[in-house]
C-alpha cells in the first residue's frame, strides 16, 4: 500500500494536465483577487461614508458650543491665536 502512493507520486506528470491545472489556478486567483478587491473597495466607501458624518457631527457640536457660550468661545480663539503667534516668531 505504502510502495502504491510512493509510485503515484513519482510519476511524471503529463505537461497537458500541468497546463490545465495552471490555468484553473490562475482562473481561481482572479475570481479571489475580484472578490477582495470588492470587499476591500467597499469597506473604504464605507469608513469614508462614517469619517464625513464624524465631521459633520463634530461640527455641529462646536458651531453648538460656540452658540451656546460666545465668550468663551471668543477667549478661546484669541489665547490659542497669540500662542500660534509666539510659537512662529520663536520659530
Amino acid at each position: 500500500m505504502n510502495t502504491t502512493a510512493t509510485q503515484a507520486a513519482k510519476a511524471v506528470a503529463d505537461p497537458e494536465d500541468l497546463s490545465a491545472q495552471i490555468e484553473t489556478l490562475r482562473a481561481d486567483l482572479m475570481k479571489l483577487a475580484a472578490t477582495v478587491k470588492g470587499d476591500v473597495t467597499e469597506g473604504l466607501e464605507k469608513a469614508g461614508r462614517q469619517i464625513g458624518q464624524t465631521g459633520r457631527d463634530a461640527r455641529a457640536t462646536a458651531t453648538g458650543a460656540v452658540l451656546d457660550h460666545p465668550l468663551a468661545a471668543i477667549g478661546i480663539a484669541a489665547g490659542l491665536g497669540l500662542l500660534l503667534g509666539l510659537v512662529a516668531r520663536r520659530g
